[in-house]
């Protein structure tokens, strides 16, 4: 890929006990409701398939946050199970579904819409930071909001250079 920084150069928490089965519910919709790490994982994988060859730089970095947004879904499916939950491919309302991917092809469209989706999904992990009981979840759940943020300000800095043109 290219020296692009797509999460911050810091460790993210390691789960400790105790565990509690109740932190689930307060993840779950982060790991992969509609609007989750999944579905972010999908989204900017579609949106590099579409922008290979095209906007290189673009398609590059959304390659980029894909694999972080991946790792934010692996951290929180391990998370689920040491909880005692299932971590099953939906969240808290209906499995998960190919529908919740927004397939604008318009990268000025969908940048903008990556940047509400990523700010959105700041307001959600700190939601979830604050509801759950483990500290260390916690400390995992603030972890990701700084990659989020990070993901931002990389799609408003490639939605600033699709608009000056």
């Amino acid at each position: 890929m290219n020296n692009i920084q797509y999460s911050l150069d810091l460790p993210y928490p390691e789960l400790k006990e105790p565990f509690y089965t109740s932190d689930v519910k307060c993840i779950v919709d982060d790991y992969s409701g509609r609007n989750g790490e999944l579905t972010a994982v999908l989204q900017y994988l579609y949106q590099h398939y579409i922008t290979d060859g095209v906007y290189e730089r673009i398609s590059q970095t959304l390659k980029g946050i894909a694999i972080v947004e991946m790792r934010h879904h692996a951290m929180l499916g391990e998370a689920i199970a040491k909880m005692g939950g299932d971590p099953i491919m939906g969240g808290s309302t209906c499995f998960w579904s190919g529908a919740n991917v927004n397939y604008t092809k318009n990268p000025v469209a969908f940048l903008q819409h990556n940047i509400m989706t990523e700010k959105q999904a700041v307001v959600n992990h700190k939601r979830a930071a604050a509801c759950v009981k483990n500290p260390t979840l916690s400390e995992l759940m603030l972890r990701i909001v700084m990659d989020e943020e990070v993901h931002i300000k990389l799609f408003e800095d490639m939605l600033d250079e699709l608009t000056a043109q």
